[in-house]
């Protein structure tokens, strides 16, 4: 019988030794691990010069993107209106506030590569 506990013990401590430790939680904002690219995806820009905030929304995904470091690259920005219609290029990352808010799931940060103008919709 003490067999039996023995190996019930050693086959639990097994079991419990294999199990994997925590997982690494992605980095979020500018400088955390990249979701995806955005490769000429059509949206509207807007930006304030004043405040160097900026941000992309697109027009077939339901999201919202902030551009990081905004002011550093706002002279890409200035030769568009606010509202138009352009393409962008960039890395996507996960917005830190998503964190602590679960209604923000479609927030994300943009490391802006590339701005040109969306010559097919007019």
């Amino acid at each position: 019988m003490r067999r039996f506990y023995k190996f019930i013990f050693l086959f639990g401590v097994l079991v419990f030794s294999l199990q994997p430790g925590c997982k690494k939680q992605p980095k979020c904002g500018c400088d955390g691990d990249m979701r995806f690219p955005l490769v000429e995806t059509s949206g509207t820009i807007i930006y304030n010069e004043e405040t160097s905030y900026a941000q992309f929304q697109p027009g077939e995904i339901y999201s919202r993107f902030e551009i990081c470091d905004a002011g550093e690259v706002m002279d890409m920005l200035t030769p568009f209106e606010q509202g138009e219609t352009v393409l962008v290029s960039g890395d996507a990352f996960d917005d830190c506030y998503k964190m602590v808010n679960p209604y923000a799931y479609a927030n994300y940060m943009l490391d802006l590569k590339e701005i040109k103008k969306d010559e097919f919709n007019k």
